[in-house]
């Protein structure tokens, strides 16, 4: 990550792709599957987002925030309510793994997100791009990570 470039005298970092950074693969739950089951996959992998599929393609991410928010409405929300309605009326934000991680930063900024979902052209999910991720790599860019 600190391979750098010569322009002219100068050298600028080599700015990584989502792909270099990115955590993956996908911890997933179905549109049909109750929050419950989506907190539930949460606490058994230690994550903070899975992602929401549909015959294989990609839908959308749903975090721990989303479903803290649900349970502080209606704590048995999580049972009730299933991922493709908590994904119902959001924006959905992917990246591809060839983006380059500030445009991606960009993205997590105007959307005002913590992460986004990695795509292939099919519409498959790879990972997950977290903003520690990009914090890892600004901090790599300072001095060497460890």
């Amino acid at each position: 990550m600190t391979d750098t470039r010569r322009a002219g005298a100068e050298t600028t970092p080599r700015i990584p792709t989502v792909r270099e950074v990115m955590h993956g693969p996908v911890v997933s739950v179905r549109t049909e599957d109750t929050l419950w089951a989506a907190m539930d996959k949460m606490i058994v992998t230690h994550l903070h987002h899975v992602g929401v599929v549909d015959g294989g393609r990609a839908l959308g991410l749903i975090s721990d925030r989303d479903l803290a928010a649900v349970w502080t409405l209606d704590p048995l929300g999580l049972k009730q309510h299933t991922a493709g309605r908590a994904l119902a009326g959001t924006e959905t934000t992917f990246v591809t793994p060839d983006t380059d991680v500030v445009t991606a930063g960009e993205q997590l900024l105007e959307h005002r997100r913590d992460a986004l979902l990695v795509v292939d052209a099919d519409g498959t999910a790879l990972g997950v791009l977290t903003d520690r991720d990009l914090l890892t790599v600004l901090l790599g860019l300072h001095r060497p990570l460890r």
